[in-house]
This record gives structure tokens, C-alpha cells and sequence, in this order.
């Protein structure tokens, strides 16, 4: 049993290697779309999703920063980059920095509350 990004599994399950159980996203793969996601199958309020960002030194112009992501974003947006995304098994969903700051801030207090529910300390 493993947990694993879409993409780094989706090979494995299409060629019948591995049985896709669930997926961890609050919506459905569009590739793997007859695999319930983990609430669905029985696990409610369950969500967690790999994700990626793209960063920067923390001294680079804010009109850098936002060159660097209307770029990053119109190239994402392109039919052919987002298909191969897609068929790959990925979700583009591009943002801007200050939404990239907000959500990483939220998933830091989210799995802050976990852990510390959990009773994990660092060793």
C-alpha cells in the first residue's frame, strides 16, 4: 500500500501494475475518473494533494516576480502544456504569489493542527 501523487502512479494503474484505491483530492482525477476520491469512499472531509510552486530568491523585484508569473501562467493555459499535464495525470492550476502564500500558509496551519492532534514531535 502506498500513498502517491497521481502522476508518479497513473503508468502503473493504466497498465494494470497497481489497484488505485482512491484518490486524495476533493474532486475526481480527470485521469483516473472511475477512481472515487478517499471521501467518497468512506473516509469523509478526507483531502490532501501533492502540489508544486514555482519560487524565487526572496529579494527579487516584485515586477520580476510578476513577469515570471504571467509567463508561468499563459504557458500553462496553452491547450497543448495543460493537455500534457492533464494526460500525465496533472491539475495546473496557476496563481498568483500572494495566493501561493495564503494557501501554503493555510496548509502549514492545517497540518500544524494535525500533527500536533496526532502527538508527533520531531526526533
Amino acid at each position: 500500500m502506498a500513498f502517491s501523487s497521481v502522476p508518479a502512479v497513473l503508468p502503473h494503474v493504466k497498465a494494470g501494475r497497481l489497484n488505485a484505491l482512491g484518490v486524495g483530492s476533493a474532486k475526481r482525477s480527470p485521469a483516473l475518473p472511475d477512481i472515487p476520491t478517499i471521501a467518497e469512499a468512506g473516509v469523509p472531509g478526507y483531502e490532501y494533494t501533492t502540489w508544486f510552486g514555482i519560487f524565487a530568491p526572496a529579494r527579487t523585484s516584485a515586477p520580476v516576480v510578476a513577469r515570471l508569473n504571467a509567463e508561468i501562467v499563459q504557458a500553462l493555459r496553452a491547450p497543448d502544456i495543460n493537455e500534457r499535464f492533464v494526460s500525465q495525470g496533472g491539475d495546473p492550476a496557476p496563481s498568483t504569489s500572494d495566493e501561493l502564500r495564503r494557501y501554503m500558509a493555510a496548509e502549514s496551519a492545517r497540518w500544524t493542527k494535525t500533527i500536533k492532534a496526532a502527538g508527533i514531535h520531531k526526533e
